[in-house]
């Protein structure tokens, strides 16, 4: 069964989005995604989408997120990053 996503939640208030991700301090080195990769998680998660928080170590995490496709069509990959160099 797909799971129901809610993607109004996503699109609710797409500047006051932009501004919280702004305000978080991802300057690389060292990186410190992690608080960054949280929120995003949360708000995934608020709008239906299962995530996975990986990484080498806890101040470097990658987020993994995965939506079932519809048909026979093949996979799509998006790629992000959350780091300021």
């Amino acid at each position: 069964m797909r799971p129901q996503t809610d993607a109004s939640v996503l699109y609710r208030n797409p500047a006051r989005l932009l501004q919280r991700l702004i305000q978080f301090d991802t300057t690389n080195p060292p990186g410190n995604e992690r608080e960054c990769i949280a929120f995003v998680s949360d708000l995934l998660a608020e709008a239906g989408i299962e995530s996975t928080i990986l990484g080498k170590g806890p101040e470097r995490p990658n987020l993994v997120a995965r939506l079932p496709g519809q048909g026979s069509a093949p996979p799509l990959l998006l790629y992000g990053h959350l780091d300021v160099v």
